[in-house]
């Protein structure tokens, strides 16, 4: 007697989602850290080389567009710019830059997002933040 095998759909899935096959989600249905981890090491090296360049080249941007300084606050230090009112904060100055950055990146997705939205400021805002993108962008 032969069955035929059906596969079923899982009940938090829509029926005509793709669906991926693997453990646990399989790939694609993980966090970023799970998905690079399952790549071969060069694959990793590369990433994380490509994301540190990248990173340095949204920091060179920002400081040319933004140009945030930092100083101590009480017992953390504080990043600032006086174009957009933004900051990050951290333990040490590096710590200070880089949450500022993630700062500037949530801001300006925010920003894009909302486009449709924005008043005549955050307009002026959301240029002068594309312009920092188009720098990284351009290498």
């Amino acid at each position: 007697m032969r069955t035929s095998l059906t596969a079923e759909t899982p009940p938090n899935v829509a029926k005509d989602a793709p669906m991926v096959i693997g453990r646990e989600g399989g790939f694609g249905g993980g966090s970023l850290f799970e998905t690079a981890s399952a790549l071969p090491m060069r694959q990793q090296n590369r990433l994380a080389d490509e994301a540190r360049q990248y990173s340095r080249a949204l920091d060179r941007a920002i400081g040319r567009i933004l140009a945030p300084s930092v100083g101590r606050t009480g017992d953390q230090f504080m990043a600032a710019d006086e174009v957009i009112p933004l900051y990050g904060v951290g333990a040490t100055p590096e710590e200070a830059m880089i949450d500022y950055r993630s700062v500037v990146v949530e801001y300006y997705e925010g920003l894009e997002e909302d486009v449709d939205e924005l008043g005549q400021a955050l307009q002026g805002q959301l240029a002068l933040l594309r312009q920092v993108f188009a720098q990284v962008d351009q290498g």
